[in-house]
């Protein structure tokens, strides 16, 4: 199962980016260096990512 999802505000101008390491996912079905953080494993790693400066109230982080 591949999955690339979430983008929410800035999908816009990441969706170049994140073709390119989907792309590296489904040709060597390895993850890119770059992606390797955002595996979905992470919550249940507890390592979640912080945002900072993000979304619609930027100033909670």
């Amino acid at each position: 199962l591949y999955l690339n999802a979430g983008w929410c505000y800035g999908g816009f101008k990441a969706t170049p980016g994140s073709g390119l390491v989907f792309a590296h996912l489904l040709a060597r079905d390895e993850l890119h260096k770059e992606a390797a953080r955002f595996r979905l494993d992470r919550f249940r790693r507890g390592a979640v990512i912080d945002e900072k400066g993000v979304g619609a109230q930027p100033n909670l982080h």
